[in-house]
């Protein structure tokens, strides 16, 4: 699924992405990941915070981590919580 969405934390600015978000589940629990396409400038607040949100084009949110960041783009997983 792509498209272009917001990434919200407390305390922050929401900050306009594109994204990509793969769906599918493995023993880790890792339900789905992906990619941020923004100037990681833009995302370095939000980084390694724990209540970090990507609100989707539909305007569903789901939380995320952002797990690596590079100069235009940033990689997250979304956890299934237990």
């Amino acid at each position: 699924m792509t498209g272009k969405g917001s990434v919200l934390a407390p305390g922050t600015k929401p900050t306009k992405v594109s994204y990509e978000l793969l769906l599918g589940g493995s023993p880790s629990r890792v339900i789905a990941h992906g990619t941020l396409h923004v100037r990681c400038s833009a995302l370095e607040r939000m980084w390694l915070k724990p209540n970090v949100r990507l609100r989707l084009k539909n305007v569903y949110r789901i939380d995320i981590s952002i797990t690596e960041m590079k100069i235009v783009q940033a990689s997250f997983k979304v956890v299934e919580e237990t």
